[in-house]
């Protein structure tokens, strides 16, 4: 990486990591609340809804979370098991690929895991590599649409970024509400965009968006940010934008 690459990235990053980001990003729904239950319940599922038209999924997001609101709030709305309401057809489309059967079998595995423990970061030991409790995370979600299977290859994208939101600190978006993972252990989240932007800038030279791709420039930016390379993230989509 070039030191000029490297100052482009650092100034993209400054630019892009501000309030200002949440206005228009999924993250902005678990913005809406203070409780740390609330916060994680909504971002996973504002993560596991946000591909292919942000406008359009945000649309229903925005549905979804008002429904949540109604029932008290997401962690409650998925605790009281109030996603099974008959009035929601199972087979009815929600979104794209997902209908609210699939929905409705996330919340439901949400309710199974928060009925044993605090938090999905109970899935995760500290010191431990990363890559074993998103395995036990995909293990848990196993079946349910739009979660990669566990050992998957893809970049897992939503995921990362779910993880980003609820791990980074000391950030104006992300949240820092987990301590099982550090900060440096993060992966960039890697979407068709993010990828095409990293190859441009040469961080990579991998055919595919996939989990390796997403390794490769996660080092790229630890040259830049050792202990928070999915600042790196912010630094990316700057340099889209710019």
């Amino acid at each position: 990486m070039t030191e000029e690459t490297k100052q482009e990235l650092i100034n993209a990053a400054e630019r892009c990591e501000c309030p200002d980001f949440i206005d228009g990003d999924p993250i902005s729904f678990p913005h809406r609340y203070s409780s740390p239950r609330d916060i994680e319940a909504s971002a996973f599922i504002s993560a596991w809804m946000a591909y292919g038209s942000r406008k359009v999924f945000l649309g229903v997001l925005e549905r979804l979370h008002g429904m949540m609101d109604t029932a008290g709030g997401p962690y409650r709305y998925v605790i009281s098991g109030a996603w099974q309401n008959p009035e929601h057809d199972p087979d009815r489309c929600l979104y794209r690929f997902y209908k609210w059967a699939d929905f409705r079998m996330l919340c439901e595995r949400l309710c199974g895991i928060y009925s044993g423990m605090e938090s999905l970061e109970c899935l995760f030991n500290p010191g431990e590599p990363l890559e074993k409790g998103v395995y036990r995370l995909c293990s848990v979600f196993e079946g349910v649409n739009g979660i990669p299977v566990p050992g998957s290859t893809s970049a897992n994208k939503r995921l990362y970024m779910f993880l980003r939101w609820m791990v980074r600190k000391g950030s104006p978006v992300d949240f820092g509400i987990w301590t099982r993972i550090t900060p440096a252990q993060l992966l960039i989240p890697v979407d068709t965009h993010v990828y095409s932007t990293a190859k441009s800038l040469g961080l990579t030279s991998r055919c595919s968006a996939d989990l390796r791709t997403s390794i490769v420039i996660t080092g790229e930016m630890a040259q830049i940010w050792p202990d928070d390379p999915a600042r790196g993230d912010f630094a990316l989509y700057g340099s889209q934008v710019m």
